[in-house]
């Protein structure tokens, strides 16, 4: 075999690989969608939820900007899709909607139109709950847990919440294990 014939075997073997790669992703595209997709689109939808539950554990407070600021309902959605199995994103999902049942059986309102006393009163329902299944060690844990925990990680990690909610320094200087704290200080985001 010569130079030139090796070359158009080569060249005729990528030039497959490359077709048939290409008529897969439009197969992809034709297939009908996975049952799991279906609840990713309704996360999608309840990413302004999301917003005012993370809103309500960390509300804006003298001066600071609240969760809703940080951008916390796409953050979620985001961790959720990429991040979570299809499981949790359904457990996900039913606490939504229960979040939505228990505010319209309290208050016969949505939850997003109800004061922060009023959240606050249905989050105390929540936490009872999940304080009992914690407790109980049922897997898995409560909507309200995750929630809290996919809210705490997105705020703190987020520039508001680092800049403004902590003690932000761009160029820390050198390492001190233990820093006594003023009261009302703000703890260290560096």
């Amino acid at each position: 075999m010569d130079r030139r014939e090796a070359i158009s075997r080569v060249t005729l073997l990528l030039g497959g690989a490359l077709t048939t790669s290409g008529l897969g992703a439009f197969a992809d595209v034709l297939r009908p969608e996975e049952p799991g997709t279906i609840h990713l689109k309704l996360l999608e939808s309840s990413e302004a939820l999301i917003a005012e539950i993370a809103d309500t554990f960390i509300p804006d407070s003298k001066g600071v900007p609240g969760a809703k600021a940080a951008g916390l309902g796409a953050f979620i959605v985001m961790m959720l899709k990429d991040c979570y199995t299809a499981d949790v994103q359904n457990h996900f999902q039913e606490g939504l909607a229960r979040v939505e049942e228990v505010s319209q059986n309290h208050f016969k309102r949505s939850f997003t139109t109800l004061s922060l006393k009023e959240r606050e009163e249905v989050f105390g329902l929540f936490k009872a709950e999940a304080e009992t299944r914690r407790k109980a060690r049922i897997a898995p844990s409560h909507f309200f847990q995750l929630m809290a925990e996919l809210t705490y990680l997105g705020y703190y990690t987020s520039e508001i919440g680092a800049t403004q909610a902590l003690r932000y320094v761009h160029i820390p200087g050198k390492y001190e294990a233990c820093i006594p704290l003023e009261p009302g200080q703000k703890a260290w985001a560096t």
